[in-house]
């Protein structure tokens, strides 16, 4: 009998096999992406989001054609309200503004000229993020919205942008039980680690929603076409990251040298002014300092 080949799970992190996972071709995508998003936005029962409409599903088309660009899923909910949620490894630049302009764009293309303003629709932007961005809050779930700065109530509830930083997310096993969002971004953190492995199937065990989305992932890891798409994907981006490290290594370290380079110089011209102040000729000057006699002169006058 032939044996099934053994796949390396896809790192859900990788947003191609995080759109494929909660908006790809299989049938529990919507049950797992609702169950994703009620974790997140911590709706009590009564007013749980219970359906999805995809407003982007995932096509490979897409991927063809945007190579480079973000795979997010959009969804408007039964409740009528409009979700934008993504998964990001690397920072990029002013990515606080950019969330803003992707809630701006989203808002605002929910009416045309002549519309009314009432119906706009509340709309939430979620990041999931393997990096650390907001340094004011050392916890993992920052949620934004507009209120009022002196007696802090909401203007309204339309805007609500949520970062979820992995990196910040330190829970093990041994604590208490997890959340249902714990649960998430453990399965988000770590399904593409083998090490791993343990915690996993303990959450699976324990969250048959979090097992569906296991199972997808398993599956998906041994579509030979998907799995193609993946690996180009995960070096596009790791590529990125490796060339953003080596600019700013290099950066810093042209810096440090023109730090010195300004400090060996400020450091010329106090003595050369300590020297005239005691009456140096400047030849001699000159030739303690390695400055120039222009340089020198300068430096008498101030």
């Amino acid at each position: 009998m032939k044996k099934n080949k053994k796949y390396d799970l896809m790192d859900p992190k990788i947003d191609f096999a995080f759109k494929q996972i909660f908006a790809g071709k299989f049938k529990e995508s919507k049950i797992v992406l609702i169950d994703l998003l009620n974790s997140i936005l911590g709706f009590e029962e009564t007013v749980k989001i219970t359906d999805i409409l995809y407003l982007n599903p995932y096509t490979d088309k897409e991927y063809e054609e945007s190579k480079q660009s973000i795979l997010d899923i959009k969804v408007k909910t039964n409740k009528e309200e409009l979700i934008d949620i993504e998964i990001q490894i690397r920072n990029s630049d002013n990515y606080r503004k950019r969330s803003l302009y992707y809630w701006s764009t989203i808002y605002g293309e929910q009416i045309v000229e002549g519309e009314a303003y009432n119906e706009l629709k509340r709309c939430i932007v979620i990041n999931i993020l393997n990096f650390n961005l907001i340094t004011e809050n050392e916890h993992y779930h920052s949620i934004f919205n507009v209120r009022e700065k002196n007696k802090n109530f909401a203007l309204n509830h339309d805007l609500e942008i949520h970062y979820l930083e992995l990196k910040k997310f330190l829970k093990s096993t041994g604590e208490e039980k997890f959340t249902g969002l714990e649960q998430w971004l453990i399965f988000l953190k770590d399904s593409g680690n083998e090490n791993k492995r343990e915690i996993i199937n303990q959450i699976r065990k324990e969250n048959e929603v979090i097992d569906m989305a296991g199972e997808i992932l398993e599956k998906l890891s041994q579509d030979e076409k998907a799995r193609a798409i993946y690996q180009q994907r995960r070096k596009w981006y790791l590529d990125k990251v490796s060339s953003e490290k080596y600019f700013l290594s290099k950066g810093r370290e042209e810096g440090i040298k023109e730090g010195i380079k300004e400090g060996e110089l400020k450091g010329k011209r106090d003595i050369a002014k300590k020297l005239i102040s005691l009456g140096i000729e400047i030849d001699k000057i000159e030739e303690a300092t390695k400055l120039s006699r222009a340089e020198i002169e300068e430096i008498a006058k101030e």
